[in-house]
This record gives C-alpha cells, sequence and structure tokens, in this order.
C-alpha cells in the first residue's frame, strides 16, 4: 500500500506541470490563431514565443503570483480559480454524498429478501438513467420549468431557480440533474452484486442455519462485494467532476466548469448557458492554465483515494501488489 501511494505521490507533480504547460501553450496558439483570423484585430506583427512567456509565467508563480485576471476583473487568477472551486467542490461533494447514499439505498431495497434475485423495475430504471447524459436531463427541466410557467399564466414564476448561485433552493436542479446517472449506476451494480453472491455456497449454509437475509447481507455478502462496488462509487465520481463543466454551463452555476467553459468557447458561440462576461475570459492563458491544472488535480486526487480504498477493501490487491503479480 505504501508503495502504491509512493507512486502516486510522485506521478502528480510530473503529471499536473505537463498538463499545466498544454494549457498554458493551447491557450497562447489558439489566442494567436483567432487573431489571425479577425481582419480588424491583427496587426501583422510576428507573434512572440512561447517558451520564453511559459518560463516567465513559471517563475512569477514561484513568486506566489499566478497571474491576473482579464481586464475589468478586479481579483487575481488565483482568487478567481479559488471562488469558483470553492462553489464547484460544494455541488460536487454534495452531489456524491446524494448518488452515493440513494444508489446504495435502492440497490439495496431492489435485491428481494426471499429468492436473492433482483426486483424487475432495476432495469427499466437503469437502463433510462444510464442513458440519459446529466446535460438532458438539466434541458429536460428547464424545458417543463418553462412550459409551466407559461400555462400558469404571465405572472407565473418558475418554482426552482432555473439559474444563478445559492446554497439553498438554488442547488435543487444542479443538484438532482447531477445525481441521476451515478445514482442508477450504483444502484444496478450493487444489487447485480449482491443478488450474484446470494447463490454462494456460505450464504446459503447461512440462511440454512436460519439466518435473516438482511443479517447474512450485512455481515456476510457486502464485506464480499465491497471493492467492486467502492471501485463503482468512485467510479461515479470521476463521472461527476466530468460532468461539472457542462451542467454549471447550463444553470449558470459560477464554477470551476463554466469558467472554463468561458474561458474555451468561442466569443461567437451561443449556448444555452448565456454568453456574459465570455469575450474577456477567453483563452487567456494563465486562467486556462490553471484551470486545467485543478480539473486535473481533482480527477487524480478521486483516482488515487478510489484506488487507495479498493485495495483496503480487497486483502488480495495488498497481496498480488506484494509478491509483484505473482500468483
Amino acid at each position: 500500500m505504501s508503495r502504491f501511494l509512493l507512486r502516486r505521490l510522485l506521478i502528480i507533480p510530473i503529471i499536473l506541470v505537463v498538463v499545466n504547460f498544454i494549457g498554458f501553450t493551447y491557450a497562447h496558439a489558439a489566442g494567436q490563431f483567432h487573431a489571425a483570423q479577425n481582419p480588424f484585430g491583427s496587426s501583422g506583427e510576428k507573434p512572440p514565443a512561447i517558451w520564453p512567456l511559459y518560463v516567465n509565467y513559471v517563475q512569477n508563480i514561484g513568486r506566489g503570483n499566478f497571474g491576473q485576471m482579464p481586464v475589468g476583473v478586479s481579483q487575481s487568477v488565483a482568487q478567481g480559480v479559488a471562488r469558483a472551486a470553492g462553489a464547484s467542490l460544494g455541488l460536487l461533494m454534495l452531489a456524491f454524498v446524494v448518488s452515493t447514499l440513494t444508489g446504495l439505498v435502492i440497490g439495496l431495497r431492489a435485491v428481494r429478501t426471499e429468492t436473492g434475485s433482483v426486483a424487475a423495475w432495476l432495469m427499466p430504471l437503469s437502463t433510462i438513467g444510464l442513458a440519459t447524459p446529466s446535460f438532458y436531463i438539466g434541458t429536460l427541466f428547464i424545458v417543463g420549468t418553462i412550459y409551466y410557467v407559461l400555462r400558469s399564466g404571465v405572472e407565473a414564476k418558475p418554482p426552482v431557480p432555473l439559474q444563478g448561485f445559492g446554497w439553498d433552493i438554488h442547488l435543487l436542479l444542479p443538484l438532482v440533474a447531477l445525481s441521476v446517472r451515478p445514482i442508477v449506476q450504483i444502484a444496478q451494480v450493487t444489487a447485480n452484486l449482491l443478488a450474484g453472491e446470494s447463490g454462494q455456497q456460505y450464504i446459503v449454509a447461512a440462511r440454512s442455519r436460519g439466518n435473516s437475509w438482511a443479517r447474512v447481507r450485512w455481515k456476510h455478502a457486502l464485506r464480499n462485494v465491497l471493492a467492486p462496488i467502492i471501485l463503482t462509487i468512485a467510479g461515479s465520481l470521476r463521472l461527476l467532476v466530468g460532468e461539472l463543466i457542462l451542467i454549471e454551463w447550463l444553470f449558470a452555476w459560477p464554477g470551476l466548469g463554466r469558467l472554463l467553459a468561458l474561458a474555451l468557447i468561442p466569443p461567437n458561440v451561443a449556448t444555452p448557458g448565456g454568453l456574459t462576461g465570455h469575450t474577456i475570459y477567453f483563452l487567456h492563458p494563465e486562467l486556462v492554465a490553471a484551470l486545467l491544472t485543478m480539473f486535473t488535480l481533482i480527477f487524480l486526487v478521486v483516482d488515487t483515494l478510489a484506488s487507495t480504498l479498493v485495495r483496503w477493501a480487497d486483502p488480495r490487491l495488498r497481496a498480488t501488489e506484494t509478491t509483484g503479480g505473482k500468483q
């Protein structure tokens, strides 16, 4: 376990440096390309080399200066990214807790106590949930809310806010849209694993001695399927991070995802997330590099935590690692 963590801790800084360089380079190169395509904004001068600019950027980071936001924004890149990270991580953790607990409860309830089989209603629920992206679910919520307002009259107000930030009712739509797919994924895997485990000989023997299914499930069955369930939960967290960008953009949630979308989407592209403030953030090198680095760090931390928990839950993985993969 310690060797595994040491390898991860050594490789994470290398990956972050590479991603930071790629983000900074892409923003500069793409910015030069867009400037060249604009007949009114290109001066015809040769663009500066990117490498000296990046070296200067790294030197400024060493002094604690991560760059300034575009003109018109009265904060540094570090302050803007930290503020957005707070909004994103709060939404992400709430969605993770809701999806994990709800998925586990549904998965446990879907396994019939008499036969150990999976309830018939879980299959269509899982199929619909897994086939529906969170962005599509969020769009359906918005369309349904608008339809409700139009049917209710001119003075009617939406029952929940469609966009905006707040740790109140503003959370409802983005939280539900983010959580649907992880919920059904965790529920399906949990139910299928428990149903498969219920046919094992040790479960049959425990039931024959008069133990209830609930006791056997909690004391024996769940222990043997804990590792794949943890792996599924970790995969759902990765899914939440990946879909965060679209959900934040759709509901105008001021987090890392929306800020990254504002920094990467061209100014002439109209999307449901709106266009307010999009021009000042577009391809800002320091901002793009910081945002990509932050998202990569979140992914790496989630992956390391998931792998560590799986090794803790399954002693066979620790034994394989100790013996160098030999059986």
